[in-house]
């Protein structure tokens, strides 16, 4: 029962960095997908939206 209640604010906090980090990424590849004025998010636009946030994608490094 005490794993319970020690792990509770641990898991708020990374369920709010989780909303952080998809907020800013969905943001940035609808701004990805409006900027080429295409009404469908592509592969390229996730990329992308990953690398804006940092995120790396070994298989995509060498596309973007």
């Amino acid at each position: 029962m005490w794993r319970k209640a020690y792990q509770w604010p641990y898991l708020r906090r990374d369920t709010r960095f989780l909303k952080i980090f998809l907020d800013d990424f969905m943001r940035d590849a609808i701004k990805y997908t409006e900027d080429t004025r295409r009404k469908t998010i592509t592969a390229m636009d996730v990329i992308y939206s990953l690398k804006c946030q940092g995120c790396i994608i070994i298989h995509y490094v060498d596309l973007v």
